[in-house]
């Protein structure tokens, strides 16, 4: 009734063919297992995944970018719009580089654009 034989392990070799097929194929399961979670975490927590950088399509430069950005409330200079975006907090907004090179984010309700002045000598 009870075949010892047949269901011993224990005179197997230490490395037979079954036991390296079945640790490739665990390796292989869980690294593809362990990319679909860090790719799912990051586009919900960021909104991109790992692979965005191959397969995104370039965007298209603003149509704004080189022009100045003005604060609309007292006129002052923020610096030079370098594109547009949309953000949870602020909505649509405009990336300002400021003078001493600082990128920023402002909603675009608080931005007047204005072109550069062109110096003629």
């Amino acid at each position: 009734m009870f075949n010892r034989k047949e269901d011993d392990f224990g005179n197997e070799r230490v490395f037979s063919w079954r036991r390296i097929k079945t640790l490739i194929i665990g390796s292989a399961v869980v690294f593809v297992a362990g990319l679909v979670i860090v790719n799912l975490f990051t586009y919900v927590q960021y909104g991109g995944t790992m692979f965005d950088r191959y397969f995104e399509k370039k965007e298209k430069k603003s149509p704004m970018a080189g022009k100045l950005a003005f604060d609309k409330g007292t006129k002052y200079y923020i610096g030079i719009i370098r594109g547009e975006g949309h953000t949870s907090k602020r909505g649509n907004v405009y990336y300002i580089e400021q003078a001493g090179g600082n990128m920023i984010d402002v909603s675009k309700e608080n931005v007047e654009v204005r072109e550069p002045e062109k110096i003629d000598k």
